[in-house]
């Protein structure tokens, strides 16, 4: 089971479906600020941290991807 909230996954589905570059984490979350989902971005920080964790992004993403098929 995955530990990804489901509604991260919706957002990045939403950005999908815009035609945002999924491949760019700035473009995605450049789309996710325009929406007003600050808090959604958040989860891809590692914790305790200003790093931006983009393991966790392209895993998310993949398994976004995963189950969009």
């Amino acid at each position: 089971m995955s530990k990804t909230p489901e509604n991260i996954l919706t957002k990045l589905a939403d950005a999908n479906q815009a035609g945002i570059n999924m491949t760019s984490p700035k473009a995605v979350v450049t789309y996710l600020l325009s929406q007003g989902e600050k808090e959604s971005i958040l989860f891809f920080y590692k914790p305790n941290s200003v790093e931006f964790d983009f393991d966790k992004y392209d895993k998310t993403v993949a398994e976004m991807k995963e189950r969009k098929n």
